[in-house]
Parts: structure tokens; sequence; C-alpha cells
């Protein structure tokens, strides 16, 4: 029997698009020599306990205004804690819940603030969803840094993890609110809005109506721009001259990692040239998508940005390995049936070996310095990763099989288009575990700060790993729950076809559900297993934070979920400009304690690479600008200098 090409071509086209997600991990590197363990820069501690701000809603043609106390006190028990409370029933829990943990989270970030710390967040009258979520990450700083709100000063647009400002709806009627009300001679809204719909579908240019009314309208693009307005001061931030810069160590390794990744592309591509005619015809396109990125990888070494290259070429090798297994087994479909396609299940087992075999290895490596650490961590992410991919894909697969013995389909030729995406996803499982080792390798044996002493791993294990959860929630309750309200459908129902459509979030979900069993494996109490913890939150900090930034915010999409458009070039532009500027300050507080994160400037060459691409490279880039400064934070926090740099 024959596939049908068309179909074959287009599931081997998409599932090409996972490759950037899979390796979209900031692959981290550092490299300078050993450093002895670093004068302590204690965790910020809140200066006041407790801030009152004016919260604004919509309702119908006009809004008003209600009420939120914000407050942190050292916790008893030395544990991080947040409680919210409403005294109105507004239908919005899970949205405000995520607002404040994201609120909270950024503001840690940005402070450097203790992470045995009890929050409470009080909410009196109505509240407009997480509309208030920029707002209140300002609250929550200004306790920490000891400013005040500014009276007659108001905000609405929500907090993206990333620290930009987020859109919101019913701008017009909430200004409409504070007209009526006269208590506020200044609104900030998300940049981007100036012209935005009221409640009867009109478009409305809100500065022009605030000014008609004696109120200041402005618009903000970030936590910086919003606290500098609502304070009139500045949130405190390390200094950087310049971009995070290549040393001589750094670019040695990468060159020769680079060049052991183009080698092995090259065999992985001599191998799929072995294949039918008609095979590789089909696969054309995933072919000539590895080709680029080794071409790509190429022409960064001649330009000496060998960080980057190393980045393009393992992508090329990764997708020419996992492109040729995938193809091979439906070659052999082809002719020996559905055995072919049921072997490779049974095949889960060899891979399932592998993944443990290397995870066992990072649980007996003792890291001593902050270039230990950040390579365990990242080690940690990308494997997770994997095992994430591979579950995924192992139950995709299954469900194949599964309709095969229920005989729902009608040829062998629809059969093996169902399976090609689940087989390409699992081939890339494996090849990724090989990727991983590839990265950890290079990042051994590199010196830097020692680990603090008495630090409270754990403890920023635990708050890493949340705030990437809490990151999920905020997409779940700001996206995918509107979303699939507005179509029709359960909750389940859209973000199964979400997955289906974007193996990003395919990979944040499975990495949400498949992180118990892989703590269990590696044992609470172990001495890596906060580390492991840390290495699923930024990873999935990271990734979660793109698609609150990318699906709720800005992208447009059409109706397979593709960006076709943003809904603001603006707030993408700073989002970029944000993303690259927190990254090379957060690599600058390292090198200030003997601390060069060299792969991380590699990721920084790569990313800047991106920026300069279509939507979807930008959006790209925002996630791997994200993923290097939450890594430098958790290395800042791991060496028991959170603050520095981060306080006046």
């Amino acid at each position: 029997m024959r596939t049908s090409r068309s179909n074959i071509h287009s599931l081997a086209t998409s599932g090409t698009k996972a490759v950037a997600i899979v390796l979209a991990s900031a692959l981290l590197l550092s490299a300078c020599a050993i450093f002895p363990e670093p004068s302590p820069s204690p965790s910020l501690q809140a200066r006041k306990t407790e801030v009152t701000v004016p919260v604004l809603y919509a309702a119908g043609p006009t809004g008003g205004q209600s009420l939120q106390t914000i407050s942190v006190v050292p916790s008893a028990d030395g544990h991080f804690t947040l409680d919210v409370s409403e005294n109105e029933v507004s239908g919005v829990g899970d949205m405000i819940r995520a607002a404040s943990w994201n609120a909270v989270m950024v503001a840690t970030m940005l402070t450097g603030a203790s992470l045995a710390n009890k929050y409470r967040f009080q909410l009196s009258g109505r509240v407009d969803g997480p509309s208030a979520g920029g707002l209140t990450t300002a609250a929550v700083l200004s306790l920490f840094l000891g400013d005040d709100i500014l009276k007659g000063v108001s905000m609405t647009g929500t907090i993206n993890p990333t620290g930009t400002i987020g859109p919101v709806g019913g701008i017009p009627q909430k200004l409409q609110g504070v007209i009526d009300a006269g208590t506020f001679t200044r609104i900030l809204i998300p940049a981007g809005q100036r012209n935005t719909t009221n409640y009867e579908g009109r478009e409305i240019d809100v500065v022009a109506m605030g000014k008609a009314a004696g109120v200041e309208v402005i618009e903000v693009a970030d936590i910086y721009e919003a606290y500098r307005h609502l304070t009139g001061k500045e949130i405190p931030s390390p200094t950087s001259s310049s971009d995070p810069k290549m040393n001589d160590v750094g670019y040695a390794k990468f060159k020769s990692a680079a060049d052991s990744e183009l080698a092995g592309f090259q065999s992985a591509a001599a191998q799929f040239q072995s294949l039918s005619n008609e095979v590789q015809a089909v696969a054309q396109g995933t072919y000539d998508e590895a080709e680029s990125y080794a071409n790509r990888a190429r022409g960064l070494q001649a330009q000496g940005l060998q960080g980057g290259a190393f980045i393009q070429a393992l992508t090329a090798n990764f997708l020419m390995r996992a492109t040729t297994a995938a193809y091979t087994t439906a070659q052999l479909s082809l002719h020996q049936g559905v055995g072919a396609l049921a072997a490779k299940l049974s095949a889960v087992g060899a891979v399932d070996s592998k993944f443990m075999a290397f995870l066992d290895e990072l649980g007996n490596f003792k890291p001593k310095t902050l270039t230990d650490v950040e390579n365990l961590v990242t080690a940690y992410g990308n494997i997770f990763d994997a095992y994430s991919l591979l579950r995924y894909a192992e139950n995709n697969l299954d469900e194949v099989l599964n309709r095969v013995d229920g005989g729902e389909y009608s040829s062998f030729e629809a059969l093996l288009d169902a399976a090609l995406t689940p087989l390409l996803l699992f081939e890339f499982a494996s090849a990724q575990i090989d990727a991983t080792k590839s990265i950890f390798n290079v990042g051994r044996d590199n010196g830097g700060a020692a680990i603090a002493k008495d630090v409270d791993l754990e403890s920023i294990g635990s708050f890493f790993r949340r705030g990437a959860d809490a990151n999920w929630a905020a997409f779940e309750a700001g996206f995918i729950q509107p979303y699939a309200i507005d179509e029709g459908v359960s909750n389940d129902v859209l973000r199964n076809a979400l997955m289906n459509a974007d193996i990003a979030v395919a990979l944040s979900y499975t990495a949400k559900e498949t992180l118990p069993s892989l703590q269990s494996y590696i044992g609470a109490g172990k001495p890596n297993s906060a580390y492991a913890a840390m290495g699923y939150g930024f990873v999935n900090y990271a990734r979660n934070a793109l698609h609150v930034e990318k699906y709720y915010s800005n992208a447009i999409l059409d109706e397979n979920f593709e960006v076709v458009g943003v809904r603001s070039e603006v707030a993408l532009s700073r989002a970029l400009e944000l993303g690259r500027s927190q990254s090379a300050k957060a690599v600058a507080v390292l090198g200030t304690r003997g601390t060069i994160p060299l792969l991380t400037v590699g990721d920084f060459e790569q990313a800047g690479v991106n920026r300069e691409g279509g939507f979807g490279d930008k959006f790209s880039a925002i996630q791997s600008f994200s993923g290097q400064f939450i890594v430098g934070r958790i290395l800042a926090f791991v060496g028991g200098f959170p603050a520095e740099g981060f306080q006046r």
C-alpha cells in the first residue's frame, strides 16, 4: 500500500515545529576560574507590611472602583505561602488567584525578596478578573522598596510573567467610572490599547476621552514604566554596559561541540538519503528544515558566534536524526504493516532505560560551584522535557494502535498518516536525551563562585517550581478557559486541540502531570532533588510565560492556532527589549561574583538572531530571554546574593 504524500508531508512539517520548542530551554554553560564562597547579600526584607490600592472594574456602560489590601509578613514556619480572600462572589477566583501568584513571583525576582514570606490578598467589592495584575505587582514591589502609591493614580492591565503588561477589556467603561467618581487624575492602561472598543462595540480613543474630562491616560508596556507612574520612583535594577560576551574558553568549547554536532548531522543525513525515493520525497520539507539549521550554524561560526552556532548545529543534528529514524519506521511499515509500528511502541522501554540511566547520573553529580548548579539545573530541565515528550508520544502512538484494534482506520494509508506525528515525537524524545548529554558534558568542570553555605535549596526549588505552575494557571485561566467558553467546549477539549497544534503546550501540560512520578523516582530529600525542581521550574516558567505572552496577550491566531500577526507591535517590541535587558543584567550580577554563564551568552546570541525574524522567531526569543533571566536569578539565590543589584 502507499501512503498519502500530502498528508504525510503536512504532518512532517508540523512535526518540525516541535524542534525549536523542545530545544527552547536555555542551554546553559559557564566557564571561569574557581572562586571562594561569596560574601552573603541576603534576601530583601519588606519595608512595609501592608498597602491598599484602588482596583478598577467595568459594569455595563460604566465602571467602578474596589479596594485591594495586600500584606506581607515573615512566615512562622519559614515557608512561602499565599492567601487570597474575597468578600463578594466574583466568579473569577481562578483568574484572581493566578494574577496574585504572578504578582508575587515577578516582584520576588525583581527584588530578591525572601522566599520565607506569607502574603495575603484581601479583595473588597467587585473584581474584574486578572486586570489588576499590573497594579497588584506594583503594590507588592512597593512593600519591599518602601515606596507609596500616589494618590489619584490607578491602573488596569494584567501582569505577564515576563514583567510586561498584558491587555484587558472594558477600558472605556472603567475610564467612564473614573470620570464619574472624580477621584483620579491619572490612569494607566496597557501599551497598544489607546484605541479600544466599548461595551457597544464602538472604537474609542481613551486618551482623548480622558483628556476631555481632565484625566491623564498613559499607556505603559512593562512593570518598570507602570511603577514609575504609580509611585514616582524607579524599580532598582543592576547595570549592564553591554550585551554578554563570549570568552576564549567558551569560544573553543562551543566551536568543538558545534563541529561534533554538524558531523552528526551529516551522518544522519546520509542515512536519510538511503531511504526510498518516495519516502524521501514526502519527508523533503523536514530534511530541508534540518539542513537550514545546519547552514545557519555554519554561518554563525563564520561570524564568530560559536554559542549560537552550537545551538543551531545541535538542533540540526537532533532533527535530522529524529526524522531519519521516524521515516525509516514509516518505510518499514509500508512493507511490514502495523507490526513495525507496534515494534516502535515496544521500544519505549529502551528509551525509558536510557532516560533513567542519565537521571541516575545526574543524581550522583555533586555540584560545588554555581556553574555546576547551572549545568545540573539545565540538564534536569532538558531531561524532564525529554521524558514529557516521550510520555506524550507514547500515549499518542498507543492511542493509534488501540484504534487499529477497534478497526477505526479505513485504510493502512490513514493509519500511517495518524502514526507519523507520534513517531516523530518519539524520536525527538530519544534524540533529546542524547542532546542533553552533549550539553551536560560541555558544561562540566567550569569553575565559578561557590554555593553559599546554609542556603535553603528546597525553598528555592519549591519557589521556582510553583512559579512555573502559577504561569500555567494564568494561561489556563486567561486563555484556555475563556476561549473554551467562546467555542462552547470544555477546557479539556480546547486544551487537547491546542496541544495537538502546539507541542510546547503539550510539553507544559505533560510536564506538570509527570513531575510527581519523577520526583518520586529521584526521592524527596535526596541531595539533588531541589536542583531537579529548579530545572523543572526554569524550563516551564519560561515556556509557560511565553504561552501567556503569546496566546493571551498579543498573538493573532488563525483557526489552527497558528500565529498570523500581533495585536500590538509596540508590546512585542517592548517584550523583546525587556527580555534582552533582564538577561544581560542577570549575567552582569553573576559576573561580579566570578561566574560567567557562557552558554547563556550562546543562547543570548541565538535569541538575538531570532528577534530579527518573523513572529514565531520573535516569540521564541522572548522565551529564550526569559529562561536566561530565570537561571540567572536561580544562581543568585543559590549563591546567597539574590538582592544584589536589585535594591537601592
